[in-house]
């Protein structure tokens, strides 16, 4: 029995390795809302992505979204000589109007570094429409930047409206702060009219969601999370591991994908 289950572990461990897992779902700082979890801090960066089979990914900063988008794009900058290889970063946006101080996407260039933004419109206090944000998605998409943004921070007909402004900006929908069971039936109608729309897997834990979501949009469409120290990441490699679908498309979730949006980015 113990001879069965190390070799179990092995297969696994051999095929988790082989997909070359990307997290987008890397977050330093203090977590808020999740009392039992504990801060990720950047010197322990390198060892926990070794234990996600992470070979590379985005982090995130907490202080962007609890303190201000300025604040945590500071924090990012300051342990950006602790990355590991393939690691880049994702800041926090605000609207371009007023102009705020940075740093901030939207205002000049972009550092070399920086491949994903992400915005909180509802924690920070602004609607989730073009009028609103309009001049940070052109500039976005002149820098081919995707942009990524909580479930729980918009609601479906101003993200619809967003992405059929912008078919040029890759928006993806993070599973997170709460599973996304509830909200699937909005989820899979905006990805069926809008091909500029993707989902983070981390808290994509419908029964056969993913099975259903590669059949009908393609396994392209969909990019790996692990929303990690909040989240066990073996919990989220899991779930590509186990997967009614090939090898190559579990590929593409676990890291091709986002490999992919991260190589376009243009500073």
């Amino acid at each position: 029995m113990e001879d069965s289950i190390r070799k179990m572990a092995e297969a696994r461990r051999q095929q988790a390795e082989a997909l070359g897992f990307c997290d987008a779902g890397i977050w330093l700082g203090p977590p808020v809302g999740f009392p039992l979890a504990e801060e990720l801090k950047p010197e322990q960066l390198q060892r926990a992505m070794r234990r996600g089979f992470a070979c590379g990914g985005l982090v995130s900063h907490w202080r962007g979204k609890t303190v201000s988008p300025q604040d945590g794009n500071l924090a990012l900058e300051a342990v950006r000589p602790q990355l590991p290889l393939d690691t880049y970063v994702a800041w926090t946006a605000l609207p371009l109007y007023p102009v705020e101080p940075g740093p901030l996407p939207g205002l000049g260039s972009l550092p070399e570094h920086v491949r994903g933004v992400r915005i909180f419109p509802r924690s920070h206090g602004y609607p989730l429409a073009d009028w609103m944000l309009g001049s940070l998605c052109e500039w976005l998409v002149g820098h081919c930047v995707p942009l990524f943004v909580w479930h729980v921070e918009l609601d479906w007909p101003s993200l619809r409206a967003l992405a059929r402004s912008f078919p040029g900006l890759s928006i993806v929908v993070e599973t997170q702060t709460q599973k996304i069971l509830y909200h699937s039936r909005p989820l899979f109608a905006l990805m069926r009219e809008c091909s500029n729309v993707l989902v983070e897997t981390s808290n994509f834990v419908g029964a056969g969601f993913l099975e259903y979501a590669v059949g009908q949009f393609g396994a392209q469409r969909l990019i790996f999370g692990s929303f990690q120290p909040m989240n066990d990441p073996l919990v989220s490699l899991g779930m590509i591991l186990d997967a009614d679908i090939s090898e190559a498309e579990k590929a593409m979730i676990a890291g091709a994908t986002l490999r992919a949006l991260m190589g376009k980015v243009r500073p």
